[in-house]
């Protein structure tokens, strides 16, 4: 909501363009990291977001470092698997503070929506590396 606020006022610069998305991303994954450990996301969840998450950086590291690609513009696939993230993390706290069958069902969901997006925005992310590596090392 703070990026499209931002946009829609028009108050973006460079900066907030990655300290932004770098932001939420700690704190997403700062979350994972304090339910797994409490036993309120399975391990495997945290693992797997996480684990995309370092490979995201470490190519977008790379493509900077090595073709000096300087823009990386959010994928979809992965705006849908955030969406399914935080919304794993709301039920999981809703699911602590309100226990009861619907909101344990809600929470299951989430869990496999974000687990199958988290797969597919991963894959999808180092397809998307794999092109812009090739399309700068051919250009």
């Amino acid at each position: 909501m703070d990026g499209f606020t931002a946009r829609r006022f028009g108050v973006t610069g460079r900066t907030g363009a990655v300290l932004d998305p770098a932001a939420d991303k700690t704190l997403l994954v700062t979350l994972f990291l304090v339910l797994g450990v409490t036993g309120r996301i399975p391990v495997w969840m945290v693992v797997l977001a996480v684990a995309r998450d370092i490979v995201i950086v470490t190519g977008v590291f790379l493509l900077w470092a090595f073709r000096g690609i300087r823009h990386f513009s959010p994928a979809p696939l992965g705006k849908i698997s955030t969406f399914f993230q935080i919304l794993l993390v709301l039920l999981t706290l809703v699911c602590a503070a309100y226990p009861n069958s619907l909101h344990i069902f809600l929470m299951r969901i989430s869990l496999l929506l974000s687990a199958v997006f988290t797969v597919l925005s991963g894959v999808d992310y180092v397809r998307r590396g794999l092109v812009l590596a090739r399309s700068m090392r051919a250009a």
